[in-house]
């Protein structure tokens, strides 16, 4: 048994049932946020370790709460072509987030749609307040920090 085949049979082991997609249907909306909250919260920690004057454009957005994760995608892509930044290596982090947040938001629907909001700034603190829970300050995997400066 691989470590991957065994790490999953000790979380089903422990959850008492598989980890894969949950068993409840979800509404076509509940699967737009949860898509739209995965592709931010990856966006977020694409983006931490580097530094744009896009960056504080982007932390002062709001979107509808009908918006969807491409249309939001967009407006962070404009964001940078205003500040006049490489689009390269944006187009590679926006694509690799919203690849992220399709596979994720399956798995994790109704914790993505707890965390759904309709601003930056809501997003990112539930980002700081996620690293608090998870990372003590010594810890040295807990992501660097800097490329948004917006405080919890």
């Amino acid at each position: 048994m691989t470590d991957n085949a065994n790490t999953f049979s000790k979380l089903a082991a422990v959850r008492g049932d598989n980890p894969g997609p949950a068993s409840r249907s979800f509404t076509e909306n509940e699967k737009r946020l949860a898509l739209r909250t995965a592709f931010i919260a990856r966006f977020i920690v694409l983006r931490e370790g580097r530094r744009s004057k896009a960056h504080r454009i982007i932390e002062e957005m709001a979107w509808t709460q009908d918006a969807t994760a491409v249309e939001v995608a967009n407006m962070f892509r404009q964001a940078f072509v205003v500040n006049g930044d490489k689009l390269r290596p944006v187009e590679k982090d926006i694509d690799k987030a919203l690849k992220h947040a399709r596979r994720s938001a399956e798995y994790f629907t109704d914790q993505y749609i707890g965390r759904a909001s309709t601003t930056f700034r809501d997003a990112l603190n539930d980002y700081h307040r996620s690293n608090a829970l998870l990372f003590s300050e010594e810890d040295q995997d807990r992501p660097r920090e800097g490329g948004w400066e917006l405080e919890a």
